[in-house]
């Protein structure tokens, strides 16, 4: 599945649809600092307050900078691990070929939580999550 296609599978409103895809785009060009204004406060993100998430982010994006990445291109893929069989979205560096997949969870049409999914990553060089 393109990842258009599992944006408009999983957000049905027109306004989640242009949020999530927002994020997508923040995360594709590794800036941390649109990821932090678009991100809930109220929220923990893989069970980390948003403060914390977001470093753990620009860690990641380091990493993928120090591998001449500039961009990371986005598709899908299904996990086989802990999510047992639900799509999530797969960045991949656009120099280095390094993947690091994300589920984004949704409960009533609201982004509620952003996972790391290990299963469709890459060894990103830092301490597991």
């Amino acid at each position: 599945m393109k990842a258009q296609e599992l944006v408009q599978k999983i957000a049905k409103k027109e306004e989640v649809k242009s949020y999530l895809l927002e994020i997508l785009s923040a995360f594709q060009n590794m800036d941390y600092h649109k990821l932090n204004d678009l991100l809930k406060e109220d929220f923990l993100y893989e069970d980390m307050q948003k403060t914390a998430f977001i470093y753990r982010q620009k860690e990641i994006f380091q990493y993928f900078k120090k591998q001449g990445d500039t961009f990371l291109n986005l598709s899908t893929n299904i996990c086989t691990g802990c999510l047992c069989s639900e799509p999530v979205f797969v960045l991949t560096g656009n120099n280095s070929g390094t993947r690091y997949g994300i589920y984004i969870e949704f409960v009533k049409d609201k982004i509620v939580d952003i996972y790391f999914c290990s299963e469709q990553s890459s060894y990103l060089g830092l301490m597991p999550f």
